[in-house]
Order: C-alpha cells, then sequence, then structure tokens
C-alpha cells in the first residue's frame, strides 16, 4: 500500500494494482486490433475471437481484480474508513477509530514458497471486533510490511506531539 497522506490528523493509504490494469488493457487493446484486421480481412473465426471472446474475458478480468483500495484514519473525527472501488461499484466500511487496536501483516505461502502479505487491521471492540484485511489480496515487496509500520506508528503517537512549536 502507498503512503497517500500522513499528517497528525489523518493517514491515508493506497492500494491500486497498476502493473496488472495495464497489462489487462494492453492486451485488450491487441485483441480488438487483431479483431479489427479479422473483420477487414473477412475471416469470421477471427472476428468471433479478437472482437466478442476475448475482449469479454479481458474484460471480466478487469472488472474482478483492477480495483482501489484506500484505508483513512481521520483523528479529527474519530474515523477509520475502508473503501474499495472496482469497475463493478464502490463500496465503504467505516468504524470508529477508537476502537482500532493495531494494524498487523498476513501472510500468505504458496506451494512454491513463495510469500505474499497484505495488511490487516485488529479492532477491539463494537459490533466489528475481530481482524479486517484492508486489501482482499496478497501482494509481493514490502509495501504492506510499511504500511503496518506507518498505521502503528501513526496510531501510537499522539496528536500533540506531532504539531509544532510556533
Amino acid at each position: 500500500m502507498k503512503i497517500v497522506r500522513n499528517t497528525s490528523d489523518q493517514l491515508i493509504l493506497r492500494f491500486m494494482p497498476r502493473l496488472l490494469a495495464a497489462m489487462l488493457s494492453a492486451f485488450l487493446l491487441g485483441s480488438v486490433a487483431f479483431g479489427l484486421n479479422a473483420l477487414f480481412a473477412g475471416d469470421g473465426q477471427g472476428i468471433l475471437w479478437g472482437l466478442l471472446l476475448i475482449p469479454l474475458i479481458l474484460a471480466g478480468l478487469m472488472a474482478g481484480f483492477i480495483r482501489r483500495d484506500e484505508v483513512i484514519l481521520d483523528r479529527s473525527r474519530d474515523l477509520l474508513e475502508m473503501r474499495h472501488s472496482t469497475f463493478l461499484g464502490r463500496r465503504k466500511v467505516r468504524h470508529k477509530l477508537q476502537n482500532l487496536d493495531r494494524a498487523i501483516l498476513q501472510t500468505n505461502r504458496s506451494k512454491g514458497n513463495a510469500t505474499t502479505y497484505r495488511v490487516a487491521l485488529i479492532l477491539k471492540a463494537g459490533m466489528d471486533a475481530g481482524t479486517h484485511p484492508a486489501t482482499p489480496i496478497y501482494q509481493s515487496g514490502n509495501g504492506a510490511a510499511r504500511a503496518v509500520e506507518t498505521i502503528n506508528q501513526w496510531l501510537s503517537t499522539s496528536v500533540d506531539s506531532n504539531q509544532s512549536q510556533a
């Protein structure tokens, strides 16, 4: 997750798989180009694959996997908000910030011993007490670990200690 804003009152983290979006878009454009070529050549099977079937499959993959996830921590409004946006719609989940205990790093190991990570938030009170993943997918790299560290550090820092002295 990328740290978008980190102030004493507000912390915003965002995850958006731009590389995956670019790759699927490139495949979609290539498929449509192939289909248009088949259309001008009069190839019925090429038209079916290039302008209908492959674009529908790629559009489905884009709708399912291209999403933007945001975690917003706002002290001034006592708000923890998790936003999830896809091509199919948006969803917001709100909690009181005072119910947030900490962030943890969840790990997943594949059969090939590759380890991937995601951020999860631990709510200590309220109706939704428990573990809540910030993103539905795991990712490689150290972005999730950095996000967990930043969230926990932000939660442990009081508002008064971050304000600059005049």
